[in-house]
């Protein structure tokens, strides 16, 4: 009996739960450490070049350029992230950071920063070594795609539970993420409720990344897509709904494959076969995002937290570069 259906009965669970241990516990902690160490969230060289445009004002060009740059205007919205801090508290922090360093380097303003973040172009960042030698080979990646909500606002569930009607504001974000096998994120998006898993998906497929398998949940399926991602030579582990039948046409070739194989061998047969399995990477992934950063989007606006979610994701990738847990099953 499969361990879900045996959960339901209340019977015990037919083999015991397995244990692992960390094997690489010295350079997990100290990896662990280096997430506290400020200096490694500060890029090198002459900082006040980086963050500071010299240059305001081009010859023959209307308009200037912004006082603070980009790479600035992220680092404090990634210190924002980190910490959980209001606003001001950064701002403090910033302003004390910068002169026990001894840099003349100002902080932007309230308003500044708002309007920056709410039209700043961040990309997500990759810093994983052997993904770059893996693809500068040519090869082919996984990617593994989910999504999670996120609360933000002032209200959220016990509005509801103490005046007896929904909050005017909708309080909740949806965040869809792809990574691969190695727990890099490759992109990452904010949308509202309103937005399905399948209508997301093609925003969290990075077009620049060779793909050989695409694996989700059935919420991502639909004939169209796996027909197209099997077209391209990329295998989609996507499970097709309970109710599925075979159309027996040309259009829908690896729907019915995928079908006629459950039918015949089960749903635990195709997890197998293809490597459904992976689907748990994402899962911990989300899990991890939400204990170790946060469950709550800090920003109001949507694209100010469609910004806040690639900062996310540069932290996390940030941390995977520092090193991860080697973890082996316990005899």
């Amino acid at each position: 009996m499969p361990y879900k259906a045996r959960l339901k009965t209340g019977e015990p669970r037919k083999r015991k739960k397995p244990g692992y241990q960390v094997t690489n516990a010295r350079a997990y902690s100290l990896s662990l450490r280096k997430r506290g160490m400020i200096s490694l969230y500060v890029p090198g060289g002459d900082l006040k070049a980086q963050f500071i445009n010299a240059k305001i004002r081009t010859p023959g060009v209307s308009g200037r350029e912004p006082t603070y740059t980009t790479a600035y205007i992220e680092l404090i919205f990634t210190f924002y992230r980190l910490f959980g801090w209001g606003m001001r508290q950064i701002t403090g922090y910033m302003e004390d950071y910068w002169a026990t360093r001894g840099l003349d380097i100002p902080v932007p303003s309230a308003s500044q920063r708002g309007e920056r973040f709410a039209s700043l172009e961040v990309s997500v960042t990759q810093r994983c070594e052997q993904l770059a030698r893996r693809l500068a080979r040519g090869e082919k990646i996984s990617l593994v795609v989910d999504s999670t909500g996120l609360s933000f606002g002032r209200a959220s569930q016990w509005y509801e539970e103490k005046y007896g009607q929904k909050a005017a504001r909708t309080p909740w974000r949806k965040m869809h993420l792809s990574i691969d096998a190695d727990m890099s994120v490759h992109a990452i998006r904010i949308t509202t409720t309103a937005v399905s898993d399948s209508e997301a998906m093609d925003a969290v497929l990075p077009a620049d990344v060779p793909l050989d398998r695409v694996i989700a949940d059935g919420a991502y399926y639909s004939i169209e897509r796996t027909e197209a991602f099997s077209r391209s030579d990329v295998t989609p582990v996507i499970p097709p709904p309970a109710h599925a039948v075979v159309h027996g046409e040309e259009r829908t070739r690896w729907h019915d494959q995928i079908v006629k194989y459950i039918k015949d061998k089960g749903i635990y047969a195709f997890h197998k076969k293809y490597g459904y399995g992976v689907r748990s990477l994402v899962e911990a992934q989300i899990s991890r995002i939400k204990r170790c950063i946060g469950e709550r989007l800090l920003t109001q606006k949507l694209a100010s937290q469609q910004g806040e979610g690639v900062i996310i994701a540069n932290i996390i990738n940030l941390w995977n570069a520092f090193g991860k847990p080697v973890c082996v099953k316990n005899a």
